[in-house]
């Protein structure tokens, strides 16, 4: 999973570890990162995307 991370841009990477692995609302995340969230949501949304293209192209299946 950490390699998948690190393939992604920084900001994808940023707010999924904020909402994921620290387990911050999106109101919290969005007040660390300094951004609106909206933002939040939608970079969660394109991140997710973004892991789930990464994680196939790395042959994980699930």
């Amino acid at each position: 999973m950490a390699e998948a991370l690190n393939r992604l841009t920084p900001t994808h990477r940023e707010v999924l570890v904020e909402c994921f692995y620290q387990g911050r609302s999106v109101a919290e995340a969005a007040a660390r990162l300094g951004v609106p969230a909206g933002t939040v949501k939608s970079r969660t949304h394109y991140a997710l995307r973004s892991l789930r293209l990464v994680l196939a192209e790395m042959g994980v299946t699930g």
